[in-house]
């Protein structure tokens, strides 16, 4: 009984954010080995996409037991890329996209202040929502075939502008302080802020945290940065991309995002190059 109601709430929940009416902007379609690397075409490859965010976001880094979908209002508005395992034909890597040519809306915004970003020089893809199971985690195989497909589906929307929230699981003050001086001495961060933090999400006193901290980190302090940084945003970086300003706490998601900006030209050589792309 209680499983019946749990899919009727599943149901309805599905149906409100519009995700049985979904169709895909871009349609993308790659075979790689023992992967598949596409936009989901169907409600039923989307439904499948928010159970592995849920399974990750939900079941595994906040321990709740129970299976769910991790959806919203933008999942039916948005593209959303799939890697599947061929061998279980189960999805197991998923990134929302989401291109200023077919869609205004944006997930980031109600975040940051987005004002300096959107003035760059579009169109501008938004990514977010990255999840990989984590049986697939290991190596770098799944996030390079994310980036293959993020380059594909660049080179098909002609974005000139990526950027989104790159998440961090810390929920405290000083180690999002931490981390941030950490990228900036490394100079991954913008030298004037590009947007900030707004509302329920701007982290009060991390300017007055951030700048107790000394101007070198010192080797703790270093070592606990460079742990935290996940190969997501490891990866950003090492394309290019930037930090655009202090980061923002999701208390929905304990954790704390950074948003990071990265420029077509500036990342796209070193892309294609890896993938072997011509633009």
């Amino acid at each position: 009984m209680m499983a019946l109601a749990k899919e009727i709430q599943e149901n309805n929940l599905l149906k409100s954010n519009g995700i049985f009416s979904f169709r895909p902007k871009i349609n993308l379609h790659i075979e790689i080995s023992s992967y598949i690397l596409k936009t989901a075409d169907t409600a039923e490859e989307l439904i499948e996409s928010c159970k592995l965010r849920h399974e990750v976001f939900y079941q595994e880094f906040q321990q709740i037991e129970q299976t769910g979908v991790d959806v919203d209002q933008y999942d039916s508005h948005f593209d959303h890329l799939i890697i599947v395992h061929k061998t279980t034909n189960k999805i197991i890597g998923t990134y929302r996209l989401s291109c200023s040519e077919f869609s205004k809306i944006s997930y980031t915004e109600t975040e940051f202040d987005l004002t300096e970003v959107f003035k760059l020089q579009g169109p501008h893809l938004e990514l977010g929502r990255a999840c990989i199971q984590k049986e697939h985690r290991r190596g770098a195989t799944v996030i390079s075939l994310l980036w293959k497909g993020i380059v594909e589906y660049m080179n098909l929307s002609g974005a000139n502008i990526l950027f989104g929230c790159s998440s961090i699981k810390i929920n405290n003050v000083m180690d999002a302080a931490i981390v941030y001086k950490y990228l900036y001495n490394q100079g991954h961060v913008m030298k004037s802020n590009l947007a900030e933090a707004i509302g329920v999400f701007k982290m009060s006193n991390f300017a007055e945290v951030y700048n107790s901290l000394p101007e070198v980190l010192d080797p703790v302090n270093q070592a606990i940065a460079e742990k935290l940084v996940p190969s997501l945003l490891k990866a950003y970086l090492k394309f290019g991309a930037k930090i655009a300003g202090e980061p923002a706490f999701d208390k929905d998601f304990d954790c704390v995002d950074f948003l990071t900006v990265m420029k077509k030209d500036e990342i796209l050589e070193s892309l294609g190059r890896r993938f072997q792309l011509v633009q």
